[in-house]
């Protein structure tokens, strides 16, 4: 009887062992390339997105101390006061271009890739909140007017997150309402999209056979910014 018992716990013993490994192995399971990332089309990216933005911070003139609005993946709306801007000029009167600073919030997710041999960049096409998104790439990596010189990132391990001040411009047109005269502010374009690309990836993404044509689909990571102007 008591060999009985003596075996039946040496079994229940060596049972939990391996049900543990075998948990200990799943929290440890690398995610497949693509696993975390979806394309515009909903399939998974071919390889897996080293990053995401987890929020885009406005700060009121160049005090990077003070913010004043905060955007997010699932929440990209903001209300952008014109006083707000550390640069506010109407060259004319139904015009006006403002000039933003921006704290991106950038976390890793996985490691790259592909090795990023010729470092990370912004990428801040301009248009509308409304059609940014189906915006497409016609170089890569970014046209000669608009050069952008490679950033490091100061916290690359997986889990930790870095900070990036930017600018976001915007040129609005300005239309005014009898009978006071009363501006209103309906048609703009601006940096409304700020993506982060691995240039060496995106260089391999948007080349035979993948032949990605998106922006969002090349980037590492991306953030929507959706802004309504008041005074």
């Amino acid at each position: 009887m008591m060999k009985s018992t003596h075996l039946l716990k040496l079994v229940t013993f060596s049972t939990l062992l391996v049900v543990s490994n075998i948990i200990s192995c799943t929290d440890h399971v690398t995610p497949e390339p693509g696993s975390n990332c979806t394309l515009r089309n909903g399939l998974p990216r071919f390889y897996s997105c080293e990053f995401e933005i987890t929020k885009a911070e406005f700060i009121r003139g160049l005090d990077v101390n003070e913010i004043f609005g905060t955007v997010t993946k699932d929440h990209p709306d903001i209300t952008l006061p014109f006083s707000y801007a550390w640069f506010n000029f109407s060259s004319v009167p139904n015009t006006k271009n403002v000039t933003y600073k921006v704290n991106l919030h950038i976390k890793r997710i996985a490691n790259p890739s592909i090795s990023a041999s010729e470092g990370y960049i912004i990428d801040k096409p301009k248009g509308t909140a409304a059609n940014i998104l189906n915006s497409i790439v016609g170089e890569f990596p970014l046209p000669t007017l608009h050069p952008q010189i490679p950033f490091v990132l100061k916290n690359p391990s997986v889990g930790d997150s870095a900070e990036f001040i930017t600018d976001a411009e915007f040129h609005i047109d300005v239309s005014y309402l009898p009978p006071f005269n009363t501006p209103v502010y309906t048609n703009y374009t601006g940096n409304v999209l700020f993506l982060l690309h691995n240039i060496a990836t995106s260089k391999t993404l948007i080349a035979p056979p993948h032949n990605y044509t998106y922006r969002t689909d090349l980037a590492e990571a991306h953030i929507l910014v959706n802004p309504t102007f008041v005074d």
